[in-house]
């Protein structure tokens, strides 16, 4: 059985990955284009993108309570509540829709002011954010319309729809950031079209969002649709919104070590912060491989639940962490062996890159872990153990990797590198943490099935029929 689902899942993987590289280098693009424009359109595009995803981070975790719900009633046969909840998952996203664009503007107006960032800056951020934060809702939209055609086998899908906004995101940039300069770089006549600036990236940026949806959009019509009562209910919208915030939570909860420690590296100098971006981008780049198995991961879990099959949902989980583990085993032992070389990628500056070897070095063990609690929190969202998951991975970031890293880099004197160990730290409680509770609690061996404290949740509130 494990053989045949690590194929599987791994399968299931590749299109989820590359899609999520592809999403990876939208912006990487738009920082470069920023970057033409000058120093402080680069920084604008950089924060306003790190304040969009803070902005929609819980409504994202909300929509994606569809997924393990999508996910088992696939895995049950039942097409039809698959269908069902989705559109009850598209509901929610609306409605969160509006709160959510205004926490975007909201913290790009009240936060940035507040840890003291320039006048010049803050408008420039808040002009980004005027073309970007309309996004928001086809940015969840996508969400939904993702979580449901991964769970039904249609994941080239998300592959497509990445492709299709790289396409679109290079001529935006060029056009709406520069005007009659980029037709002109295009070989075409001008035509008076003004040069929009940071506002322009943030607009190509929604342009790329609505092209991403309406790709998943033609997907789900191409998508047989199932006979069977498919009008969204109450209870489908309760159940989505019940497993999603603690998702939306735990995601918070993650990003907000990473913030905290980029904030402290910040404090410590302009060429410390530059080699931990150096170092955060590269870790961050090959982790979207491991993203795409821990997506795969959850879709799994919840069709061997939905299937009433315990032991499916196991191997699952433990093919996932195999194709997680070992993709983040194989990049750590790159990172190990030529620090120096993936540092030279980002940057050209022998101070900086000199900076960045160390962090990459730890970024080797920070890999491992950091695929492992991904798939594992992937795992826990299939079975629909979505509370637990978040308040184990609060434990691991914040009960042992902030503590441990302020120890050790203002205790112990380690600056930057201290930060980084506390990150490994907490991001190898948190794999301890959740693997441990997917295969002891959420999803039991059989010998444990209905011994109490050791219930089996495909038979819990994700996979009953408490939403027909």
């Amino acid at each position: 059985m494990l053989r045949a689902e690590l194929k599987t899942t791994l399968l299931l993987s590749l299109p989820l990955a590359a899609g999520t590289a592809g999403n990876t280098l939208l912006s990487m693009v738009d920082a470069v284009f920023a970057g033409r424009i000058g120093p402080r359109a680069l920084a604008a595009t950089g924060l306003g993108g790190a304040l969009f995803f803070a902005g929609t981070i819980l409504a994202m975790g909300v929509v994606m309570g569809l997924e393990p719900l999508v996910a088992q009633a696939r895995g049950r046969g039942d097409d039809a509540a698959a269908r069902r909840h989705l559109w009850e998952g598209l509901g929610v996203a609306t409605a969160f829709g509006l709160p959510a664009y205004g926490a975007v503007l909201g913290l790009a107006w009240l936060a940035l002011p507040a840890v003291g960032t320039p006048p010049e800056t803050v408008s420039a951020v808040m002009e980004y954010l005027v073309g970007r934060a309309p996004a928001v809702l086809p940015f969840l939209w996508f969400i939904a319309l993702r979580g449901y055609l991964q769970a039904v086998n249609r994941a080239g899908a998300v592959l497509w729809s990445s492709i299709v906004a790289n396409l679109v995101n290079i001529p935006a940039d060029l056009l709406l950031g520069f005007g009659d300069s980029g037709l002109i770089e295009l070989g075409l006549p001008a035509i008076g079209l003004p040069a929009m600036g940071v506002y322009g990236i943030g607009l190509a940026s929604t342009l790329v969002t609505l092209a991403q949806a309406a790709t998943l959009a033609v997907a789900l019509r191409r998508t047989p649709k199932p006979a069977g009562d498919l009008r969204p209910r109450a209870a489908g919208v309760v159940a989505i919104t019940r497993l999603g915030v603690p998702i939306g939570l735990h995601f918070g909860a993650e990003m907000g070590i990473f913030a905290t420690v980029t904030t402290l590296t910040g404090g410590m100098g302009d060429v410390v912060a530059a080699g931990h971006q150096v170092a955060l981008q590269l870790a961050s780049f090959t982790f979207t491989a491991c993203l795409g198995v821990a997506q795969a991961t959850t879709v799994r879990v919840g069709h061997g639940l939905g299937a009433g099959s315990p032991a499916q949902a196991r191997a699952a989980a433990v093919a996932g962490l195999i194709g997680g583990v070992g993709w983040m085993t194989l990049t750590a032992t790159a990172m190990l062996l030529f620090p120096e070389a993936f540092a030279r990628l980002v940057s050209d500056d022998p101070v900086v890159v000199a900076q960045a070897v160390p962090l990459l070095r730890i970024a080797g063990l920070f890999q491992i872990f950091d695929g492992a609690q991904a798939v594992a929190g992937g795992a826990l969202r299939g079975a629909g153990d979505t509370a637990a998951s978040f308040r184990l991975g609060v434990v691991g970031y914040w009960g042992v990797g902030i503590p441990l890293a302020l120890v050790l880099a203002f205790g112990a004197d380690l600056a930057a590198q201290g930060l980084w160990w506390g990150l490994v730290a907490g991001l190898a409680a948190a794999s301890v943490l959740l693997t441990r509770r997917f295969f002891r609690h959420a999803v039991p061996a059989p010998s444990a099935a209905g011994v109490p404290g050791h219930p089996v949740v495909a038979r819990g509130p994700c996979a009953d029929d408490s939403t027909r």
